[in-house]
């Protein structure tokens, strides 16, 4: 039933993210038994109607919009309408282009950002391994230093108005491309990564919560130290 639908995931989780939520608007309907998506097409999905029976139905709905990739105006309008926060992902920001939404003078209040996901490389790794005018575009715009460049992406990320700010552990610790969670389009190898004990010391903790009072992320009445 919804009721007892509704009372699983609210025990186990804070927030549900639905990945490729353009599907919602529309998808890509292939026939059943096809090898290939070559004689697939394009389906209209239920749209906003489908959220509006649910908050009908469940109340408000803690739900993150994956409003990532190529978006149609309608997705665009969907997402706004339903009022779901959508995401913005610091990495793709640096492609030299100041329009780019990723970037973080141009974040907005209902949005949750990241540093990365599980999609992508680790900070560290993303240094190494991609474009270098655009790693060199993000040292100059984010004023990076060379001894733990991670944590002034950490820093420059948790200044957004975002309103909810997302890293992944590896970045946290400052991991390389090793430690990556998953690499699209790949088999094996992936979702292996664990954190061992003690690597999430006491230092990085008073660091990450410093820093997240420091910028409002945090209670003001919770002491900084």
């Amino acid at each position: 039933s919804l009721v007892g639908s509704e009372m699983c995931i609210r025990d186990s989780y804070d927030v549900v993210r639905i990945d490729h939520f353009r599907g919602f608007d529309e998808y890509y309907s292939i026939p059943y038994g096809d090898k290939t998506a070559e004689f697939g097409h394009w389906e209209k999905g239920p749209g906003i109607d489908l959220f509006r029976t649910l908050e009908k139905n469940l109340g408000k709905l803690d739900v993150i919009a994956e409003d990532l990739g190529l978006l149609t105006d309608s997705v665009i309008e969907m997402v706004e309408e339903s009022g779901f926060p959508g995401m913005k992902v610091l990495q793709f920001a640096f492609d030299g282009n100041g329009d780019n939404e990723h970037i973080l003078h141009n974040h907005e209040k209902n949005y949750v950002a990241y540093l990365g996901t599980h999609d992508n490389d680790t900070i560290m790794g993303w240094m190494k391994t991609a474009d270098k005018e655009d790693v060199k575009y993000a040292k100059e715009y984010l004023v990076m230093g060379k001894e733990e460049p991670y944590w002034d992406m950490i820093r420059a990320l948790w200044s957004s108005v975002a309103g909810t700010t997302i890293i992944q552990a590896q970045d946290l610790l400052g991991l390389g491309s090793e430690s990556r969670m998953n690499i699209p389009s790949t088999l094996g190898g992936n979702w292996t990564w664990r954190m061992e004990k003690g690597q999430f010391d006491e230092e990085t903790v008073k660091r990450l919560k410093r820093m997240t009072w420091l910028y409002e992320r945090l209670p003001r009445e919770v002491e900084r130290k």
